[in-house]
């Protein structure tokens, strides 16, 4: 078993010096949500700056869906990755996840949609899986009929993917979408495993995956315990073919590992082209700190790299 990295160290004293440590049972979500943000806010600053971003709506089932574009070359037509944000389905934002969606769109070249998605327990599963689905049919049909050319998107070249969270939501949505995707990106998501070796191993308060964090995530986003059997949220017992390429990227420290390991096998058994990218000695949640952690660039670059290559840019 590998040793946490002494800039992933670093790391955790900068966050600690950035809120107080709270108890997710005793503390208000309205009060977790705003530490959350505040503690995120100085991992966001600095990094590639972008010519064009543009904040607008999409509608979805019930109400509207903002969303936010990041164009790296507002003058060229550009295939796009659809961002889904992670926080356990209870926390985070477009704002945020900002600067991973700035890297990954100044790195690969290609445009970047973030999708502010309902939370939960406001809305329940599977609410954002629905969204996300009105996002890539706006992409796929209002864009096709070019009635807003002005977003300058390729709406034949659509990746998917997000982080934690986002990335279960991410693969819940391909299930549904996947003739219409050119590539799935995956950072270290929750694909339906309810026990693990790395979920015994692993996990605590300084990633935010303690059992007491993953309950409280768990139950605020299903709406009872036979969620945990739809295909969907169990997306390891779900009919895998078909799938696009996909590109898996985890710590060997994170209690979600063993879902990636298992999804990325799943989808080589049916034929899937398919990437895993092992980081050591880092936590659950690494690609934010890109500031301070080495590894969160390389993770950034490789799914950057994997884009470029789906898009054949």
């Amino acid at each position: 078993m590998s040793e946490l990295h002494s800039q992933m160290r670093k790391v955790l004293e900068k966050s600690s010096s950035l809120v107080p440590v709270f108890s997710f049972s005793e503390t208000p979500l309205t009060e977790i949500r705003k530490l959350y943000a505040k503690e995120r806010k100085f991992w966001n600053s600095g990094g590639p700056q972008l010519s064009a971003i543009l904040d607008t709506q999409v509608k979805g089932p019930v109400g509207a869906i903002p969303i936010c574009i990041y164009h790296p070359d507002p003058e060229q037509c550009l295939p796009v990755l659809v961002y889904l944000h992670g926080g356990g389905f209870v926390l985070g934002s477009i704002d945020t996840h900002d600067r991973i969606m700035r890297e990954l769109a100044f790195r690969s070249g290609c445009a970047v949609i973030g999708v502010e998605y309902s939370l939960s327990p406001e809305q329940k599963f599977p609410f954002a899986i629905e969204e996300t689905l009105s996002v890539l049919k706006w992409l796929n049909q209002d864009l096709q009929r070019k009635d807003n050319p002005a977003f300058n998107i390729d709406p034949e070249r659509v990746a998917l993917g997000g982080d934690s969270a986002g990335a279960s939501l991410s693969m819940g949505a391909a299930l549904n979408y996947k003739k219409s995707l050119s590539g799935l990106l995956l950072y270290y998501g929750w694909y339906g495993l309810r026990d693990s070796c790395s979920s015994r191993l692993f996990g605590g308060a300084e990633d935010g995956l303690s059992l007491e964090n993953r309950a409280f995530y768990q139950d605020s986003y299903l709406r009872s315990k036979e969620d945990l059997l739809d295909p969907k949220m169990d997306v390891l017992s779900a009919d895998l073919n078909g799938m696009p390429q996909s590109c898996l990227i985890v710590s060997d420290m994170d209690p979600l590992l063993d879902d990636s390991t298992t999804l990325a096998a799943l989808l080589e058994k049916v034929g899937v082209p398919c990437e895993l990218y092992l980081h050591q000695g880092v936590l659950h949640g690494f690609l934010h700190y890109s500031r301070m952690l080495d590894a969160s660039i390389t993770a950034l670059d490789q799914g950057a790299d994997f884009l470029r290559r789906v898009f054949v840019l």
